[in-house]
């Protein structure tokens, strides 16, 4: 595979795709997110494949970029499940009497769907900075964009989800 034989590849990932698809899994517990990371890792080893080294075990160098990456999904989704929280949080001002009271998750699905809504630009920015956690330099590099622009996306996606989780919402939500 060093020599960029696409045979070799096809054998190794016939060797190992499915159990490092199962031990993407064990950790992420969702079908897509544990294909993606596969096919991820693989790539990445394609595209690096002058860089192995034989005498070293493959096995482990397969799974420790998997564990990498899997550390990586953890991180944006736990950033992304906290961005949601805050934006409830931001919006409403919960009582223990309110909370007991609110279908707390059908609140965050309203903030997925106000989220899946917006223009595409914005939507791509709001999910890069609160999904993902990327700064807003960094996002402007990405998108070629100045930094300013991006901060207006970004303030204009989270207005329309502030205007979109509005009183007539919260209001039907109560039992």
């Amino acid at each position: 595979m060093k020599k960029g034989d696409s045979k070799a590849f096809d054998i190794l990932f016939s060797s190992y795709g499915k159990r490092l698809y199962y031990f993407a899994y064990g950790y992420l517990k969702s079908t897509e997110e544990a294909e993606g990371l596969v096919q991820e890792v693989f790539l990445r080893i394609w595209r690096n494949r002058n860089t192995l080294k034989p005498a070293l075990s493959f096995r482990a160098y397969l799974f420790k970029i998997a564990y990498h990456h899997i550390l990586v999904i953890l991180r944006q989704n736990s950033f992304w499940c906290s961005y949601r929280h805050d934006i409830v949080e931001e919006n409403i001002h919960f009582t223990e009497d309110m909370n007991e009271r609110l279908n707390y998750q059908m609140l965050l699905d309203k903030v997925d769907a106000i989220i899946a809504q917006l223009p595409p630009r914005q939507k791509e920015i709001l999910i890069k900075r609160k999904k993902e956690g990327i700064p807003v330099k960094e996002i402007a590099c990405q998108l070629e964009l100045s930094p300013k622009t991006v901060e207006n996306h970004l303030t204009a996606a989270l207005k329309k989800v502030k205007d979109g989780l509005g009183e007539e919402f919260v209001s039907s939500m109560f039992i």
